[in-house]
């Protein structure tokens, strides 16, 4: 019978390994949490053998969890699990939890999109499954490394209207470990920002061939529309968008450096079996089609992106 609050990081890439290093570093020794982490291959291998190194701006540390496995069984009893596979990853992982997540288990996403949610929420119930989202650019450097250059990270995660005592009780102890973690009871407001900024931004830059400058620069008024058009959806949702939500999209988009691009434009370009074309412009689609709003940029361009990568992305929309 454990005692200590068990917290279980799925997905060891740049975001999960990122923050699971931090969380296992500081409670490797600790009598009231535990860190587990699911991960496979090489990765799961070196973390085995030396811990999870991570590398933040000028700083190290190095997380050694109480158990790092493969094998989902040996993690039941978790009081939480961060989940932070990629989102095409998902519909396997959901059915490899069903067999562990217990009645206490609370369940947080980290992943792209809003989709993930919607799914945990319909197969686990809303009471287990919190909304959250993650603002840092981290990336798996080689098995057992994860390393995030600027040292910048920031986790908001919750539900809307109420921040209960759970949410601070894991809050506390996300700071404790150096996460910079915030509660809110606006967590949708918060995730859909992120969303719409991500996802007009990974179709317009896979779509002109771009970085977000170029974007910027040369077709403003396209990325005006995908923003305009995800907002619409956003709010015929219910979520909370501020009424200057497209403007201020946008401003943040113009600060981003001129030569950055974003993963699903670099997965296009070296031609990756998988992306996240479904998550950021496939969603869209779809849930303009089932909710009456209209989507031509976003139809333009899947359309387009799918055309263009052969038969392995048709089902997107």
């Amino acid at each position: 019978m454990q005692n200590k609050k068990r917290i279980t990081i799925v997905g060891l890439g740049g975001v999960g390994g990122f923050y699971g290093g931090l969380l296992a570093n500081k409670y490797q020794d600790s009598n009231e949490v535990e860190i587990c982490f699911v991960a496979r291959g090489k990765h799961l291998e070196a973390i085995k053998q030396s811990g999870l190194k991570v590398l933040s701006k000028d700083h190290e540390v190095v997380g050694h969890p109480a158990i790092a496995t493969s094998d989902w069984k040996d993690i039941q009893d978790s009081d939480y699990i961060i989940l932070a596979t990629k989102g095409y990853d998902l519909s396997q992982t959901i059915q490899d939890m069903k067999a562990v997540v217990a009645e206490k288990t609370v369940i947080i996403p980290l992943l792209n999109g809003v989709e993930a949610y919607e799914q945990l929420r319909d197969v686990f119930g809303v009471s287990r499954v919190w909304q959250g989202c993650t603002y840092m650019v981290s990336r798996l450097k080689e098995p057992g490394v994860i390393d995030n250059p600027s040292g910048r990270q920031r986790i908001l995660f919750g539900t809307d209207g109420e921040v209960s005592s759970e949410m601070k009780d894991f809050e506390t102890i996300l700071k404790e470990a150096s996460v910079h973690a915030e509660a809110t009871n606006e967590i949708s407001k918060e995730v859909w920002e992120k969303y719409i900024l991500v996802s007009s931004s990974a179709m317009a830059t896979a779509y002109f061939d771009s970085s977000f400058g170029g974007v910027m620069e040369h077709h403003p008024e396209e990325m005006k529309q995908l923003i305009t058009e995800a907002c619409s959806i956003g709010k015929k949702k219910g979520v909370a968008l501020s009424e200057d939500v497209v403007e201020v999209i946008m401003e943040r988009l113009k600060a981003i450096p001129y030569e950055s691009t974003t993963s699903m434009h670099s997965d296009f370009k070296a031609l990756k079996e998988h992306n996240e074309l479904g998550i950021m412009g496939g969603y869209m689609v779809k849930q303009g089609i089932v909710l009456g709003v209209e989507t031509p940029m976003y139809k333009k361009m899947c359309t387009y992106l799918i055309v263009h990568s052969g038969d392995k992305y048709k089902g997107t929309i």
